[in-house]
């Protein structure tokens, strides 16, 4: 019974800090990368445009990737 205890605590432990190591890498293929690569692909296709406000563009890049979970992605802007 103790070690089925243990066991079950490890597991639940397990899948509470697994998210927690997710990685925001877009060249992987899940479905956090796909969201932050969108983030990333808009941010890029807009900031080219010559009459577009950056600040709002680096406003919704940081909401963007704050909704896929990656808020890393965006602290350099």
């Amino acid at each position: 019974m103790k070690t089925f205890t243990i066991a079950i605590a490890f597991a639940l432990f397990a899948t509470m800090t697994a998210p927690a190591f997710a990685d925001c890498d877009t060249r992987k293929e899940d479905e956090q990368a796909l969201c932050a690569g969108k983030c990333e692909d808009a941010y890029v296709r807009h900031k080219q445009d010559m009459m577009a406000d950056h600040a709002k563009l680096k406003a919704d890049r940081k909401a963007c990737d704050a909704a896929c979970g990656c808020p890393q992605n965006s602290k350099d802007l």
